[in-house]
């Protein structure tokens, strides 16, 4: 069954070679509508580029329909220029780390296009070739856009690649050799024909090679450079009453340079919001962080509006990251900082076991230290009024850090004349016990400045 495809296809090469000698046109269209199947068959089995190889379907179709009746079905040949560079772009964008390659390979396939219609079409019809200024300007295109395939993959392409190079040379080869494109001699239909096998037989072959990244150097050159360019082929064009098909490829290639920009600043902007996002967000809480907090004073500030800052810290988070772990302590933070952010006002994370919350109303301190206790760890906090008693940002972190602090110290004072209490009721002396309160007190209040 893997060998199928192959045998399949040098059955219809042969079929080819039976038309070479014998000029039945029926063989031809046979062998081209077959090539044509195989190819569908191909791209719906596929689970890679599919999109690109179904593109490259509906160019070889449209040949082969075309191929029927050229006199009547002409257009068709055009159709199956556009499929075929749309194809072939996406394809190499399915390789390449750049999601901007498919306009770049457009542009560069309509500049190249442009100036071998505008410089080499006339050049050619004086040594007597009659190419089509149309077919001139696609075969420009597919061939540009296979070299740009060669070059991102290191020109090192996968076979897939080398075989739709074959078929391509063919053609350029017969179309720019070509005297009476309106009656062709059967060498012509034959190579026109085993161009559209050899792209059909191509789907066959791997197409995707290891994943590269274009630099950014030569991703922004190409748009640059090509844009010059066409900007220079319609002025040429203005000037020297140019070729009219110059004039659309070459337009045509700036406004995909165009779009390509618009779609580049809408990435750009999104990519500044996201930023901009990141670093005002704290990556463990998901609150805003500190750098938010101050530029939030600072407008506070600045506005003159009354506002109140709560400066919290936690108590015991210290002992609980020494019992736990720090992925536990982590894990706690976490679970705090969600019904903070729903206690009223704005919540942010300082860093450590340190939350802020900034609001124009009344705090409702009672709740925002329920939100910030579980089992033992509960939270001690200062306040600060803006701009009553503080002028800058600064000024009032520093403030509400103080009073957090001021009252940490008075609540562990009040916990060792519990405990010194407690020990005289049991009999204890007073020395000692005021030795083991005093102790207590210490050791409370150095947990606290390590935890700070």
């Amino acid at each position: 069954m893997v060998r199928f495809p192959h045998v399949a296809f040098a059955c219809l090469f042969l079929g080819l070679a039976g038309y070479a000698f014998t000029g039945n046109p029926l063989l031809r269209d046979g062998v081209q509508l077959a090539a044509v199947a195989l190819l569908v068959a191909q791209t719906v089995r596929r689970p890679d580029a599919r999109v690109a190889w179904g593109l490259l379907t509906l160019a070889n179709a449209a040949w082969a329909i075309g191929d029927l009746d050229p006199a009547r079905l002409n257009v068709l040949f055009l159709v199956s220029f556009g499929f075929a560079q749309a194809g072939l772009v996406s394809l190499a964008a399915t390789q390449v780390r750049s999601r901007w390659l498919a306009f770049d390979g457009i542009i560069v396939g309509l500049t190249a296009a442009a100036i071998l219609t505008a410089y080499v079409s006339d050049s050619l019809v004086g040594l007597g070739l009659r190419v089509p200024a149309t077919a001139l300007a696609g075969d420009a295109m597919l061939v540009t856009t296979i070299m740009l395939a060669f070059a991102v993959n290191g020109w090192r392409p996968a076979r897939a690649w080398w075989i739709i190079a074959l078929g391509e040379s063919l053609l350029v080869a017969n179309d720019l050799t070509l005297t009476n494109p309106l009656a062709p001699p059967r060498t012509a239909l034959v190579a026109w024909s085993a161009a559209l096998l050899l792209t059909s037989y191509a789907a066959f072959h791997p197409g995707s090679p290891r994943a590269r990244r274009v630099p950014g150097l030569v991703a922004a050159g190409v748009p640059i450079a090509g844009g010059a360019i066409c900007v220079g082929l319609l002025m040429h064009a203005a000037l020297t009453h140019g070729n009219p098909v110059t004039v659309w490829l070459a337009g045509g290639a700036l406004v995909v340079g165009l779009v390509r920009a618009a779609f580049l600043l809408r990435e750009n902007q999104k990519l500044v919001r996201d930023s901009h996002r990141e670093a005002v967000t704290d990556n463990l809480t998901g609150l805003p962080n500190r750098r938010a907090l101050v530029d939030d004073l600072d407008r506070t500030v600045a506005a003159g509006t009354p506002h109140t800052l709560a400066f919290f810290d936690l108590d015991g988070f210290k002992e609980y990251n020494d019992a736990f772990g720090h992925a536990a302590g982590d894990a706690l933070l976490q679970r705090l900082a969600l019904p903070l952010a729903a206690a009223g006002g704005r919540a942010y994370r300082l860093g450590g076991d340190e939350f802020c919350v900034l609001t124009d109303a009344a705090p409702d301190i009672a709740r925002a230290v329920a939100a910030l206790t579980e089992g033992e760890i509960t939270a001690s906090y200062g306040l600060v009024t803006i701009p009553g008693e503080a002028d800058t940002a600064g000024d009032a972190l520093r403030l509400a850090d103080e009073r957090m602090y001021a009252r940490k110290r008075r609540r562990r004072a009040g916990q060792a004349d519990v405990l010194l209490r407690m020990l005289a009721e049991h009999g204890m002396e007073a020395e000692r016990a005021a030795q083991l309160a005093s102790e207590f007190g210490r050791r409370s209040l150095s947990a606290a400045s390590s935890a700070r």
